[in-house]
């Protein structure tokens, strides 16, 4: 699939749902997970979400998932995690491997070993493998540039935080500095409250920034006056249209600190402020800030963007998919045939468990080549013919 890539690939191994034999998969720019409930969709998503962390405080993000216990595999008494993601690089440079092991200690975090190094498929010896920071059984030692490597004094980092959460020297230390960048500046939309005291129904504060998207929609209004000014008013109203065919304007009011969208429908007088408008209707305006950014984060995670959606309306969602992921690389759950019937076979990714974790499978186009003729993928997906159903 042509598109962006940050994370090439991702391996999990004790953590959540991915158990002690680990599970690679290869990521594309656009990633669609189907499956059953409790099959480790999301928390392939949560996986994410810890790398996310590193950069600002990996403590933090273990403790809103319920302590280090609870994102431990159960089937041993603390066993040590790993997370693994080979990183594209800008043009011209090797990918980045990064990896950490962690485990529980006393009922608190313990960073094992955390490695930042070149990724070289065909050489893959630890000793020759250039690398630019190791943590291996407490001897950390790091690359300074036009200096080489240096051992940290024990006294200089913190232990049970991320080195790249550490650093910051990006002269000395560019590519743990472009980790970093890269990193923290993933989205995870994963909450989708739109009930009355939804930040999304109320005046929003003018303060907020205006890009990106804030994961709880609260600048909504700032992200639709933005994207006017990039893209203009008609491509959002055409898209708008789509879902919402009386649509005759969208208009962002800026006033006394607050910020706040009404819609116009052709024919009448009076703007319709954004608190009257539908659930459904919410949604979609949230997904359409999100997936029309011109410059959008370097991977975006979204948990079940069909929510309060009609099915109707799923292609069009599956086409906005296709194309941001020209932009940014995503990673999407679902659990709509419909949505899955409107995308391409190599974007599925079929989430299955056992009793040793998770799998992740990648749909291939050409085996169901035959099948594709007479039904739809969502079709496949609910007749039990390409997995991630219950039985």
């Amino acid at each position: 699939m042509e598109g962006k890539r940050l994370i090439r690939t991702l391996r999990l191994k004790n953590l959540l749902s991915y158990g002690s034999e680990g599970e690679e998969i290869e990521l594309q720019p656009l990633n669609v997970l189907i499956g059953r409930n409790t099959s480790g969709k999301s928390n392939l998503i949560e996986a994410v979400g810890l790398l996310r962390a590193t950069p600002k405080d990996l403590t933090a993000a273990i403790r809103k998932g319920g302590g280090i216990s609870e994102l431990l595999w159960k089937s041993e008494e603390s066993p040590i995690a790993e997370i693994e993601a080979i990183i594209g690089y800008p043009e011209g440079n090797m990918p980045l491997r990064y990896r950490l092991n962690f485990t529980e200690v006393n009922q608190k975090l313990e960073i094992i070993d955390e490695v930042v190094e070149n990724y070289d498929p065909a050489n893959q010896d630890a000793e020759e493998v250039d690398f630019f920071y190791r943590y291996q059984q407490g001897n950390p030692i790091i690359k300074i540039k036009g200096q080489g490597l240096m051992p940290m004094k024990s006294n200089s980092f913190v232990a049970n935080q991320s080195i790249i959460y550490q650093i910051r020297a990006p002269q000395q230390h560019p590519e743990i500095t472009y980790l970093s960048n890269k990193l923290k500046n993933i989205c995870i939309y994963d909450e989708w409250y739109i009930g009355s005291n939804s930040k999304l129904k109320k005046p929003q504060n003018a303060y907020l920034p205006a890009h990106p998207l804030l994961e709880d929609g609260s600048n909504i209004g700032l992200v639709f006056n933005n994207l006017q000014y990039q893209l203009g008013s008609k491509t959002i109203i055409d898209n708008l249209k789509k879902f919402y065919e009386e649509v005759e304007e969208l208009t962002v009011r800026i006033y006394s600190g607050t910020v706040q969208i009404f819609i116009r429908e052709e024919g009448l007088i009076q703007p319709i402020p954004i608190n009257r408008l539908s659930d459904g209707t919410l949604r979609y305006l949230f997904l359409l800030a999100l997936l029309l950014d011109p410059t959008p984060p370097p991977l975006i995670c979204i948990e079940e963007p069909e929510i309060g959606l009609h099915p109707d309306i799923l292609p069009t969602i599956a086409e906005l998919l296709i194309e941001a992921s020209q932009r940014t690389q995503l990673i999407v759950t679902t659990h709509s045939d419909a949505l899955v019937s409107a995308l391409p076979p190599e974007s599925v990714l079929v989430c299955e468990r056992d009793e040793k974790g998770s799998h992740l499978k990648r749909l291939n186009p050409e085996d169901l080549k035959e099948w594709l003729e007479d039904f739809s993928l969502g079709h496949l997906w609910r007749m039990g013919e390409i997995g991630g159903t219950r039985w």
